[in-house]
């Protein structure tokens, strides 16, 4: 499952998009660089302008007592409840610079891999959209059937699109996906989440401790003086 994906500074260059309000999107202060779970971050919806949206929502199945984070839908679940008036009416295409998926290394530790686009071209996912009241509007990516490169590594990856699908997917003519046609290369990265947790601790000012007491006996009040 897909937990984290990346924008920045990559060709995103298509013709029918607006390009003016996608890369002012990007660069927006509510969007972040690498993409978690609740974070905001830019989506291409149906009329082609990009928005900022929330990914992922808590969702509580039933009989389940504490609500889940949903952020990706399997393409063979589509036709559930839960996702199936979304795809059918409330499409949008996720730009990504990369996409992370996670393995284990020599020594037991998580190491992200990397997935991108030869010559650092941008990709697009395939994605819906929602709106929930006590949440606001959200985004969930679709994963589907990996490729050859990305089976070794997960049974799943996100539905990369090609440009020619990206019209026919959010007029809602694109039904299926399957293993992406686009080629992808893949290079292990830093720990992301080692590295923002270290940031965070770094930034914190030292804790202020209070002066110890060295025994002296508070002053008197008036009434002992007298």
């Amino acid at each position: 499952m897909c937990t984290a994906y990346e924008i920045g500074t990559t060709d995103f260059d298509v013709d029918w998009l607006v390009a003016d309000a996608f890369e002012a999107s990007m660069f927006d202060e509510g969007a972040y660089q690498i993409i978690r779970p609740t974070l905001m971050a830019p989506v291409i919806m149906p009329h082609g302008r990009a928005e900022l949206l929330k990914w992922g929502f808590r969702h509580t199945p039933w009989g389940a007592k504490k609500p889940l984070w949903v952020g990706n839908t399997r393409e063979d679940k589509l036709k559930i409840a839960l996702w199936s008036q979304a795809f059918k009416e409330r499409r949008c295409i996720i730009p990504a610079a990369a996409f992370y998926e996670w393995t284990t290394g020599p020594l037991g530790n998580a190491v992200p891999l990397r997935f991108r686009r030869p010559g650092k071209r941008g990709m697009w996912i395939a994605g819906i959209w929602g709106e929930k009241e006590d949440w606001g509007r959200w985004f969930s990516m679709i994963t589907t059937e990996p490729t050859t490169a990305i089976e070794p590594v997960h049974d799943r990856m996100p539905a990369v699109l090609t440009e020619q699908q990206l019209r026919p997917y959010l007029e809602g003519s694109l039904h299926a996906f399957g293993p992406s046609a686009e080629p992808l290369e893949w290079s292990e990265a830093e720990n992301f989440i080692k590295q923002a947790n270290a940031a965070k601790k770094a930034s914190k000012p030292p804790a202020s401790k209070a002066p110890k007491s060295r025994g002296r006996k508070p002053d008197p009040d008036q009434g002992e003086l007298l």
